[in-house]
């Protein structure tokens, strides 16, 4: 990383948001941008293909939240550090976050003068959490809660995200690549884990949590 710098890739659904970050990370020297992409489900895949340091990761974005694209990162033991940079400051986001392995929370309103010590930061293996988080939530951190959204698998998370987004099941089978057989079962397995029983309550879900974003 000394030779080459902090290679940081970006994770945000609006392109403009990326020319900015990428803006403010060209002022640096000691850092590259290496990828960036819009989808969740995309994230996972450049990232694996790419291996950058850093991954500056939005929470709501489409195919998969960054919340889940950031579990499965950890889960799968990249030693990339995640970033998460977003507008939702809700302690519930900032202890998901940390609980899920990342390793910063800094929200956009600040990324301009935070951005460039947070991303040197996570790159070194400690935690950055930017100004308006409260440390609070960190107290919280491993609570036993009865999340049922916890029950979840990734691929039970993934179809709820798509349903929330509007999508048929045909349409997630294509997008996921599965039978539409299969994308039924997963709906009626998430339903009954999350006890909800119609696609309005699971919509209303989805928004609470920052999966999807209010139009």
């Amino acid at each position: 990383m000394a030779d080459q710098g902090i290679r940081v890739f970006l994770a945000d659904d609006h392109a403009m948001v990326r020319e900015g970050l990428c803006a403010l990370i060209s002022r640096e020297p000691s850092m590259r941008i290496v990828g960036q992409c819009g989808d969740g489900l995309q994230v996972l895949r450049q990232v694996e293909a790419l291996s950058p340091d850093v991954v500056v990761l939005d929470i709501t974005m489409p195919g998969l939240n960054g919340l889940d694209v950031c579990r499965q990162l950890t889960r799968k033991g990249h030693e990339t550090a995640v970033l998460i940079l977003t507008m939702h400051d809700d302690e519930q986001f900032v202890m998901r976050a940390i609980e899920y392995g990342a390793s910063g929370y800094v929200l956009k309103e600040a990324a301009a003068e935070q951005l460039a010590e947070a991303i040197r930061t996570v790159s070194r293996g400690e935690l950055y959490l930017g100004p308006g988080i409260r440390r609070t939530a960190l107290q919280r951190i491993g609570q036993p809660g009865g999340d049922p959204y916890d029950r979840l698998t990734l691929r039970e998370r993934q179809v709820l995200q798509q349903i929330a987004e509007g999508k048929t099941n045909r349409q997630i089978a294509q997008e996921l690549s599965l039978a539409v057989k299969t994308v039924d079962t997963h709906r009626s397995r998430l339903m009954r884990k999350l006890n909800i029983h119609d696609q309005t309550s699971l919509v209303k879900f989805a928004l609470r949590r920052g999966i999807v974003p209010l139009q």
